[in-house]
């Protein structure tokens, strides 16, 4: 029985509103995928295996094992003729999605109405769409017909020809990408928390959006689950965030207002506080201003600390942009150069440009330069990722310090495997172990509540704690 029933409001329109009251760890949906696509994984249980086979008949989708294959063959047997003429880097995820929607949607009478219905009254926005975008889904939406018209259906059906799909479903499509612009949702790995696939998720579809949310999404192959991160009273409307939590009330409107096509009215968005000084912001020049933070107005015509008054060099501000953009740009083809590249990098942004410890900006480009170490071949090098883990969580434990949301697990996870491979080289191996403990059980803590007891991440966490614990004895 659903924890939730939908309500309609004049703002907002459909709504998740709490049926009863809800606590924290609660999971109020299990679903699986109206239509989903792997663009990295396996195509059925969407698994980041290393070792991936592609299909030998149409080469576009892959598979970890032949389970896996023979499971998803029932769906991929009707396309798999049609998905063999496109060549394999030329297909974006999103053009497979969309044909394995209008198939189930227009191509088969085994769909059920009510759940067509629902899909074909989702908001698809095009006139709000930009121009660029509106052209793509133009020029891509007869590539669809093409794919429809060479697709296998069953022995009482019929494939319509190209021609005849051009004609009664060019509208049709057109919508669809749309449809998946705006409600359509990334699949992410629970574990490392990188995108595997995109798929339409019907109920999901129908959580609105808030940037202090009380919910959050996670999938265990092409089931979506979502669970409540925070304590919900009866009619209280459940949310979800569309958008990185950390941004500004500035950046996180212009995602939403670009690609959502709504202004935020959350409390977040209309409660002024100064936490978008420093989110934006960048450190004060005057040495006797530990606290200062520089905020530069829109024009960038000004750069003035908001404590004491001190004014940074914009043009100087400006210089260091610009060498960060470019920097951004250049090429990186071996571990050993993406290294350095990053190094640079981060010594611009934080030494130089300064951008304050609190900033946004350098709390995701130390997730990035964290994620390349600890991803990277070398031991040494996935040693040095440890304070870059330390630069992004300060700002997460500053801006959000009691939130479930899983990013603040995931971190804390990350921090406990680090200070555990670093044992061997450690002058107080009692002290880092019991910091590898702390960070691991304040993981548990967040990722069982965000995720659930038996998701991968919190598996994958339990197994690191469980090493600590062998080590420590």
């Amino acid at each position: 029985m659903l924890q939730f029933h939908e309500v309609v409001d004049a703002r907002k329109g459909r709504c998740n509103v709490a049926s009863v009251a809800l606590r924290a760890g609660s999971c109020v949906l299990r679903t699986p995928a109206f239509c989903a696509v792997s663009s990295s994984s396996c195509g059925w249980c969407f698994a980041p295996q290393l070792s991936l086979q592609r299909c030998t008949g149409c080469r576009q989708v892959q598979y970890c094992s032949r389970r896996c294959q023979k499971l998803d063959w029932s769906q991929h047997r009707r396309e798999c003729q049609a998905w063999r003429s496109i060549p394999v880097d030329a297909t974006l995820p999103t053009v497979l999605l969309v044909c394995r929607l209008a198939a189930k949607l227009f191509l088969s009478s085994k769909v059920d109405q009510e759940d067509k219905n629902r899909i074909l009254n989702l908001r698809h926005h095009l006139d709000d769409h930009t121009a660029p975008k509106q052209q793509q889904f133009c020029e891509t939406t007869p590539l669809v017909h093409l794919l429809l018209s060479e697709y296998k259906v069953d022995k009482q059906e019929r494939t319509p020809s190209f021609a005849e799909l051009q004609e009664a479903l060019k509208p049709e499509i057109l919508k669809l990408f749309g449809q998946v612009s705006c409600n359509g949702f990334s699949i992410m790995n629970g574990v490392t928390n990188e995108p595997v696939g995109i798929g339409l998720f019907l109920q999901g579809s129908m959580f609105n959006h808030d940037c202090d949310p009380n919910c959050v999404v996670s999938f265990q192959g092409q089931e979506m689950n979502v669970h409540v991160i925070k304590d919900v009273k009866e009619g209280q409307e459940l949310t979800i965030s569309y958008v990185e939590v950390l941004q500004s009330t500035k950046k996180r409107q212009k995602i939403l207002k670009d690609s959502y096509f709504f202004e935020c009215q959350c409390s977040r968005c209309t409660t002024e506080t100064t936490d978008d000084w420093y989110l934006d912001g960048l450190q004060c020049g005057n040495k006797g201003c530990p606290t200062g933070v520089v905020v530069l107005d829109g024009d960038r015509n000004n750069a003035v600390c908001k404590v004491c008054g001190t004014i940074r060099n914009k043009e100087e501000i400006n210089s260091y942009e610009q060498e960060l953009q470019t920097l951004e740009k250049l090429p990186a083809n071996c571990e050993e150069d993406k290294w350095k590249k990053y190094q640079q990098m981060w010594e611009i942004a934080t030494r130089r440009l300064k951008l304050h410890p609190r900033s946004s900006r350098a709390a995701v480009l130390a997730r990035d330069i964290s994620n390349f170490l600890t991803d990277a071949s070398s031991v040494e090098l996935q040693q040095q990722a440890l304070p870059f883990c330390f630069a992004e969580l300060h700002t997460v434990e500053w801006l959000l310090p009691k939130t479930n949301l899983p990013f603040r697990g995931s971190i804390k996870a990350q921090i406990g495997k680090l200070l555990l491979g670093g044992i061997a080289s450690s002058v107080d191996r009692a002290e880092q172990l019991q910091q590898a403990t702390k960070h691991l059980q304040e993981a548990l803590s967040v990722l069982e509540c965000a995720h659930g007891s038996a998701s991968d991440a919190v598996r994958a966490t339990h197994l690191i704690l469980e090493e600590v614990y062998r080590t420590a004895q």
